[in-house]
């Protein structure tokens, strides 16, 4: 059966994933106002890499995939950010880095794939400086357990309590809302779980299924992913919501 494909499947480009990014960079912005050296965990090809690189951060952007830096690397060149953004290959259970060098970070969808998750956390509270934020959203409720979450990769699913444990068993100070209801829960019930459904039992490349590579397509129509991601906004009324389909936690090391 398929997986996921870091970089190739369409929730690594479409509405969602983009609406997902903003908040993380808003919510950064918020509690870092002036940019500084950035660890971007599990950074993939590196969205929100890019997006922190034009925001004026210095971003060293980790990952064990050789393959997705690559693509970063290509990216960071074309948006004329190459600079800024410094490739490690590196794990998130151990980077290696000295404690206390970086003035924020952040973690994306990442959590829910590690075993070790809570060294995870440890990790990157140990490299952030006093006073520094780490940044970064899970996947909400147990209960919405589905085989998108088998088709990604993930090993759980999170509470707010949950994560808040998580975060201060590390120093942390954190704050964790809930996100994503209801037109982005409702984005998902109806469209993006039936497509990653498919993606699950369907073996080999995207091209080779027709369905897939048509939504795969759309996810790189820059302008509708841009309505879309507009619709999203809406959602943040409802912050909070028990129904959301995900956390975003912003955490300070004391």
């Amino acid at each position: 059966m398929g997986k996921a494909e870091w970089g190739a499947d369409p929730e690594f480009f479409g509405p969602r994933h983009a609406h997902r990014e903003g908040r993380i960079t808003s919510r950064l912005k918020r509690y870092v106002p002036i940019p500084g050296l950035h660890l971007e965990c599990a950074a993939g090809v590196g969205s929100l890499s890019l997006s922190l690189a034009h925001e004026g951060h210095t971003v060293i952007s980790a990952d064990l995939s050789l393959r997705s830096l690559r693509i970063l690397a290509t990216r960071a060149e074309s948006a004329g950010v190459a600079g800024r953004v410094l490739l490690v290959v590196a794990d998130i259970t151990a980077v290696p880095f000295a404690g206390e060098v970086f003035a924020s970070a952040s973690s994306a969808e990442t959590l829910e794939h590690i075993p070790g998750h809570e060294d995870a956390v440890a990790e990157l509270a140990r490299v952030l400086a006093s006073g520094g934020w780490l940044v970064g959203t899970v996947p909400a409720g147990p209960r919405q357990w589905s085989d998108w979450d088998e088709w990604a990769g993930h090993l759980r699913r999170y509470t707010a309590a949950e994560m808040k444990e998580i975060l201060t068993s590390a120093s942390l100070e954190p704050e964790v809302s809930v996100w994503g209801w209801p037109l982005l829960r409702l984005y998902d019930e109806l469209f993006l779980k039936r497509v990653n459904r498919r993606r699950l039992h369907h073996d080999g490349a995207i091209d080779g299924d027709s369905k897939l590579s048509a939504v795969s397509a759309l996810g790189r129509k820059r302008r509708l992913v841009a309505l879309v991601r507009s619709l999203f906004e809406f959602d943040r009324l409802f912050d909070g919501s028990p129904w959301g389909v995900g956390l975003l936690f912003a955490a300070r090391k004391r």
